[in-house]
């Protein structure tokens, strides 16, 4: 498919109301259910709700006067495009027509089930019962999120938007992988993120908050599938932001988090933690610097194809029908066949609504249908302006999840078996990410292109904590301390700077590889060997310098040492040639060791300290410089402990010595060695 074949249509619609006199009107009705009724998000959940954590809210937002726009977002799993029909056609009477409504949700995991969200989910598995109170629900969630959007339209008053940035961080990728390939839901540590926290206010003239809206790319799943009602973390934050802004009302949609859950995760207290680090961010980010809105926002709308791959032949669901012995897969073999029936062929594409709300030239909001992966908040913020795009998805329409080429070549859950739940025929074609973000791009416009010189956005990678870090080196190089720990800052100050680093690729015998906090407390892949049985050892090169011979060589390297509480062995052995020896063990606190013919010592200064671990830099001195390569060897003398020693995968580590160097000699202590 090109771009040329894709069928887009826009609306321009322009809002023209003066600076600081916008008509803005917030609402909140309670839509938490009366009665018994199934909660989405889990497919193992085949019996209704059984209590309420939480109330569950319609919450609404109009903005401007004679043609205003209007956003209501609910605590929800996901909204169907045929809940917004029903609902525009609810409004009529306030000129908020459908391509002036946004209807989002929270996709808290633990809301009621709508008719017709993820139909092959329940198909054959609920009762004509439980059905009828699923469609009960469902009216009942119009009605109330009409009733919501009318009182916010009445009690419009001039108002003055503004909007900021603000950072949360509980988002992890829950993509887990194997070999590059998906191997089930946990922590991607070095997957992508989105910690921005773009907010939108709105302030009355007498300067009080009474319209707060934060987005934040991460599922509502903390709570796990405990069969109670409730808002997850995004509840929460409502709580805490109206708690913080009392005359507000507080909305939380959804970013680009299809791929992202919330770290760590698993019960009632850690939702209510995360969401309480929303409302603390929320209440930062708005006590500094806002950029005020001079206008309501224009308008616009666009219908995009997106590709799916190609769709199993009729023999081949007739097959997959008469096999399957799942619910799910036998479910979704019926259902092709019968639109095979009805219509002589399953479709190619997925028709895509994407709509966006600009003011001026200052911020586009974004608004996407469905579970869209954070590859696509990855890709716009490198494309258009990341410093003024703000996107929401769950968004107006569930189709299902919107992956990436990425998520595609991974497989999994995202790429593939989650088709099944939403009915589509197949999973999405490589070229969906390209066509999906061409078009936006396209439909922006210049007016939010990214410039040549832009800096990448700062929020898709989790924040590292270096600079924390030789804040604190600083602090404990000025600060009184024992006399060993003297000895051991003003050692690292001399030789530091004619530090080396290390040479060729580890070699690693009955030890493992994986992610762990390094010097800087940030996960990082490193090789370790643990002192359950005696042997194990890792390898490295120091390569040869003739440059200078027979003066005294340092190499600095990170890693680090843990397990503290496991039962203490013989510790580690270093040996530099199969010569001089140094052995050395675990520890918290920096050490200072040398071998017994004096030609080799090894300093380590830990930086990251954990209750049991700690991670560091290493400085292994030689009294003269290597005219040859030498071969370090660190090998375990333990056994049946799981005590272990890490060396951080990548050794590219000069601006990070630098650093250290700066933090110990920034102000020198009067200590002498």
């Amino acid at each position: 498919m090109t771009l040329k074949c894709l069928a887009i249509c826009l609306l321009l619609m322009p809002v023209g109301t003066s600076f600081g006199n916008t008509p803005i009107g917030i609402a909140k009705v309670d839509v938490t259910p009366t009665g018994p009724v199934l909660l989405a998000g889990y497919g193992a959940r085949t019996t209704e709700h059984q209590g309420i954590d939480e109330r569950l809210w319609a919450r609404a937002l109009v903005i401007g006067g004679d043609s205003p726009v209007a956003i209501v977002v609910v605590d929800n799993c996901g909204v169907p495009a045929s809940v917004k029909q029903r609902l525009v056609l609810e409004l009529e009477e306030t000129g908020i027509t459908a391509d002036r409504l946004v209807l989002a949700a929270t996709h808290t995991h633990n809301a009621p089930t709508l008719t017709d969200y993820a139909t092959i989910l329940w198909k054959g598995r609920t009762t004509p019962e439980q059905d009828h109170r699923v469609r009960q629900y469902t009216e009942f969630l119009i009605s109330k999120s009409r009733d919501a959007v009318l009182e916010a339209y009445g009690n419009r008053e001039p108002m003055q938007l503004e909007w900021t940035q603000g950072r949360a961080e509980f988002g992890g990728n829950r993509r887990k992988l194997n070999n590059g390939k998906w191997a089930g839901f946990g922590y991607q540590r070095n997957s992508p993120v989105d910690h921005s926290l773009p907010i939108l206010a709105a302030r009355d003239l007498s300067g009080k908050l009474r319209a707060v809206w934060a987005n934040y790319a991460c599922h509502c799943t903390t709570v796990g599938s405990r069969n109670r009602v409730g808002g997850d973390w995004a509840g929460y934050a409502n709580d805490g932001i109206e708690s913080s802004f009392p005359d507000s009302i507080s909305l939380i949609t959804i970013g680009c988090g299809a791929d992202i859950g919330p770290q760590p995760t698993g019960n009632l207290q850690l939702a209510k933690k995360h969401g309480q680090s929303i409302a603390k961010q929320v209440k930062l980010a708005l006590a500094g610097k806002t950029q005020k809105l001079q206008h309501a926002p224009q308008v616009k709308k666009l219908q995009v194809k997106l590709p799916l791959a190609k769709a199993r032949s009729r023999a081949e669901w007739e097959k997959k029908l008469n096999e399957s012995t799942d619910g799910f897969h036998r479910q979704h073999a019926q259902s092709m066949l019968t639109k095979l029936d009805q219509s002589g062929s399953l479709p190619d594409s997925v028709d895509y609504t994407v709509s966006s709300w600009t003011f001026d030239d200052e911020l586009a909001i974004l608004f996407l249908g469905g579970e869209v992966v954070v590859d696509y908040a990855v890709r716009l913020n490198q494309e258009l302006d990341w410093s003024r795009l703000w996107i929401t998805a769950w968004a107006n329409s569930m189709p299902g999840y919107i992956p990436s080429r990425r998520v595609l070549l991974e497989g999994g859950y995202e790429a593939d078996f989650s088709q099944i739940y939403y009915d589509q025929p197949a999973p999405y074609a490589l070229q969906v990410e390209d066509v999906l973000v061409a078009s936006i791009v396209d439909f922006i416009g210049d007016q939010f292109a990214a410039k040549a010189t832009q800096t990448p956005a700062p929020f898709h990678q989790p924040p590292s904590g270096a600079d924390t870090t030789f804040r604190k080196v600083q602090n404990w190089s000025t600060a009184q301390k024992p006399a060993n720990e003297v000895e051991i800052a003003n050692w690292i100050r001399r030789q530091i700077k004619g530090a080396k680093t290390l040479g060729s690729r580890l070699q690693i015998h009955g030890g493992a590889t994986t992610d762990w906090h390094n010097f800087a407390g940030d996960f990082t892949q490193r090789s370790f060997i643990r002192q359950q049985s005696k042997g194990n050892d890792l390898q490295w090169q120091i390569p040869r310098d003739a440059s200078h011979p027979k003066q005294p060589t340092t190499v600095c390297f990170t890693g680090g040492v843990g397990w503290l509480s496991e039962p203490k062995t013989g510790g580690f052995l270093l040996t530099i040639d199969s010569e001089s020896p140094i052995q050395f063990d675990v520890t918290r606190k920096p050490a200072h060791w040398r071998s017994a013919d004096g030609h080799a010592e090894l300093i380590y200064l830990p930086t990251w300290l954990s209750d049991v671990d700690s991670a560091g830099f290493f400085f292994l001195h030689l009294k003269d410089s290597p005219n040859k390569v030498r071969m370090v060897r660190v090998k375990s003398l333990g056994e049946d402990s799981k005590r272990w020693f890490a060396i951080d995968s990548n050794q590219q580590i000069n601006n990070s010595i630098n650093r250290l160097n700066e933090a110990l000699n920034q102000t020198l202590p009067s200590e002498q060695p």
